[in-house]
């Protein structure tokens, strides 16, 4: 069974070191300047909800909570919406000593709740809700201070609960405690899919964990985020092993990826990515501009067919062609506009009856069967094999010549889903080199 939203959240709070956290500026003190702060985007300000809301981001869940500062605005957001409770629950937000501060719940039992928040102190220190680090704390439910909390609705199962009449579905218990410092297994596994720039999930995570004790990635201001600072990472650790040029370009392949796992103690599942072909669920936790859809689909030799379609826009067609496929534009896209200006100078109805592949029976468009055809000059066998499954079967239509050219170069070349080393491994994809056939 999959491990439950909740499950990962209290388990990565958890994970967070105790200590101190804020800058500490000669002849001024600590000035609430911390990574969770950086993170919210609001640096230099009490932190202690900012420090909730992170946690939720660091595990994808940032959309059920709102993203704000103040304790008073997440009750209010809370009792509007039905998700405010006496009872303790984990990962509900707890509103302290009437607003002041907040920390998250972590465990509970008939007479005390456990929280871990930000902004605070230590245990058994005297402070008036605020500090300047992480800490764990133990408060009597019955406590004063301990004003209701804010128990945001999980999408797959409710946590464990003390509330007798929790409207989220589950099971009203007496105590749970968490078990322990070892995560789930499934939380020391990463899908290769989910490694690709610009994706946001939990297998993100685990690899700029890795990477911060491999190459001293600072993933703060991102957590679970594949962006520049974690690509640059990735380039770091790839010369780490010795690999050079475009092997070093911070796009993970299957050596890098798996000798970082080997290292850091993780497991990479869906290598199949790495041939081009993987396909993945629907419910994949991979960010929608990186998430692959389904592939390719080979046809019959005999379905292609050679009537000339009306010609078109091949900059509008290639972004159809990533959006089809489920992959970013930034690197498709020019690359292919490089590829097509030289193929075919943009012409969608474009074919090569004088090179060694025009040969064969004449079709109808008038030409010999294996001639190079379309906007990136495909040949019949080529475009039934890689045909993008949906898309036409009209050699010439634009967009789906140019979808089977992507699947191709992929498993070809081994073309990365992101584009990211189209130019570098495919030279007609290149505009600083001279053109070449692909």
């Amino acid at each position: 069974m999959a491990v439950p939203q909740w499950r990962k959240l209290v388990d990565h709070i958890q994970s967070v070191p105790e200590g101190v956290y804020e800058t500490n500026l000669p002849g001024t003190g600590y000035n609430n300047r911390t990574q969770f702060g950086k993170q919210f985007g609001e640096d230099g300000q009490p932190w202690c909800v900012m420090f909730d809301w992170d946690m939720y981001a660091d595990v994808s869940l940032e959309h059920l909570v709102p993203k704000t500062n103040n304790v008073t605005a997440f009750s209010e957001w809370a009792r509007v919406r039905g998700q405010w409770s006496d009872y303790p629950s984990i990962g509900a937000w707890v509103n302290l000593s009437e607003g002041k501060h907040t920390e998250l719940v972590v465990g509970f039992d008939a007479t005390h709740i456990r929280t871990k928040g930000g902004n605070t102190v230590a245990a058994d220190a005297t402070d008036a809700g605020q500090g300047n680090g992480v800490y764990s704390h133990r408060t009597e439910r019955k406590s004063s201070k301990v004003v209701g909390y804010f128990a945001p609705k999980f999408e797959d199962r409710c946590p464990p609960t003390a509330d007798p009449d929790n409207h989220r579905g589950g099971t009203a218990m007496e105590s749970w405690l968490w078990p322990g410092t070892a995560l789930p297994a499934e939380e020391r596994t990463v899908t290769a899919s989910h490694l690709v720039f610009g994706a946001r999930n939990t297998s993100v995570r685990t690899v700029q964990r890795a990477l911060a004790r491999e190459v001293g990635l600072d993933y703060a201001a991102a957590p679970g985020t594949f962006g520049p600072r974690t690509k640059a990472a990735v380039a770091a650790f790839q010369r780490k092993l010795g690999l050079t040029g475009a092997d070093a370009d911070g796009v993970f392949g299957r050596y890098s990826l798996t000798e970082l796992g080997r290292r850091q103690g993780f497991v990479v599942l869906g290598l199949d990515f790495f041939d081009g072909r993987h396909q993945p669920d629907d419910d994949e936790a991979v960010a929608p501009e990186a998430r692959s859809a389904k592939g390719y689909t080979a046809i019959p030799f005999e379905a292609v067919t050679f009537g000339h379609v009306t010609d078109g826009s091949t900059t509008a067609a290639a972004k159809e062609a990533c959006r089809i496929l489920g992959v970013p534009q930034t690197h498709w896209v020019p690359g292919i506009l490089v590829a097509a200006k030289r193929e075919s100078s943009y012409n969608f109805n474009a074919v090569n009856a004088w090179d060694s592949n025009a040969v064969g029976p004449k079709q109808s468009d008038g030409h010999p069967l294996n001639c190079s055809r379309g906007v990136l000059q495909v040949i019949p066998p080529t475009f039934a094999a890689y045909h993008h499954s949906g898309t036409s079967n009209a050699i010439y239509d634009g967009v789906a010549n140019i979808c089977a050219a992507m699947h191709y170069v992929m498993v070809r070349y081994g073309v990365y889903r992101d584009g990211s080393n189209l130019a570098g491994r495919v030279r007609q994809f290149d505009p600083t080199r001279r053109p070449g056939g692909y």
